[in-house]
């Protein structure tokens, strides 16, 4: 225990100073989406086996056991969407599944790419079990 927090101090710091020459902090998961926050005001925390990134431009929550990995970079994430971010508002939760029930029963449009969350080239009931998967960690 006394490494990892020792990891997590040493991760931090490299965190911090890095973020001063780049614009974004991107992170890359297995289930093969890729999310970015801004580094202006930049705060990592860890809280139930997520990353909780958190910035003035946003904020991101990763599973710890999803992350391959993590990187700066000065390329924002405009033409990039967290998977399962429904109603892009760059976090996934409840209110995405909401959201894509919403698209589905014909009282929203949302953008197909966002709200075909499990990538099969149709938006049903699927995309909202992929949806919930995600939300509970378990993809």
């Amino acid at each position: 225990m006394k490494k990892i927090l020792m990891f997590m101090v040493a991760l931090l710091m490299g965190v911090a100073i890095h973020a001063q020459d780049f614009s974004y902090l991107r992170f890359n998961t297995g289930a093969g989406s890729e999310q970015c926050v801004s580094t202006d005001g930049l705060k990592i925390t860890f809280s139930n086996g997520n990353l909780v990134a958190t910035s003035n431009g946003g904020n991101a929550t990763i599973a710890l056991s999803a992350m391959n990995f993590m990187y700066f970079s000065n390329e924002g994430g405009s033409s990039q969407f967290l998977r399962g971010d429904v109603n892009r508002d760059g976090s996934v939760n409840v209110s995405d599944v909401t959201a894509l029930i919403n698209m589905i029963l014909g009282v929203i449009s949302i953008d197909q790419e966002v709200a075909d969350v499990n990538n099969d080239g149709n938006v049903n009931v699927s995309d909202v079990t992929m949806l919930i998967n995600i939300i509970l960690g378990v993809v």
